[in-house]
């Protein structure tokens, strides 16, 4: 019984965090899945062009999700399609100059919110989570493999 109650702990410490809304960018006009999807285009080849495949591919999301984003992202100006030269069914995309100046907004208000969160911790605090994040950031392969045993 023990063990579910920390469990339990757990779970609300976690859905406490989610609902403080410490990282929350609503102001930004834009949906979780939007700056996502701008960071992806942004990251995924170092700025760039990126296929729209590539990014469903990385991110495991379909591609009618990717272009439902895209179309979003587009229609406000923050990136833009390009079409080759050669083959006019294949099209890329990259962010606009809008775009760019977005995902340096988010960054740097991430960076922000990041260093303020520190500040509160304390060193202390604030290693003893990276550690946490750290070792959490390795259970994926623990659960595939015990799962994969079971």
């Amino acid at each position: 019984m023990q063990k579910n109650n920390l469990v339990f702990e757990l779970q609300e410490a976690i859905n406490h965090l989610r609902r403080s809304k410490i990282f929350d960018h609503s102001r930004l006009n834009l949906r979780n899945a939007e700056k996502h999807m701008l960071f992806m285009v942004s990251c995924l080849k170092n700025g760039d062009p990126v296929m729209p495949s590539e990014i469903a591919e990385k991110t495991g999301v379909t591609m009618s999700a990717v272009t439902h984003q895209v179309n979003a992202l587009e229609s406000s100006g923050l990136i833009k399609r390009i079409q080759s030269k050669d083959d006019r069914r294949v099209v890329t995309i990259t962010l606009s100059k809008k775009g760019i100046e977005k995902v340096e907004k988010i960054k740097k208000e991430f960076i922000h919110k990041i260093k303020k969160f520190s500040d509160y911790l304390g060193e202390k605090d604030t290693r003893e989570l990276i550690r946490l994040i750290k070792r959490l950031s390795e259970i994926r392969g623990h659960i595939e493999e015990a799962e994969s045993n079971a």
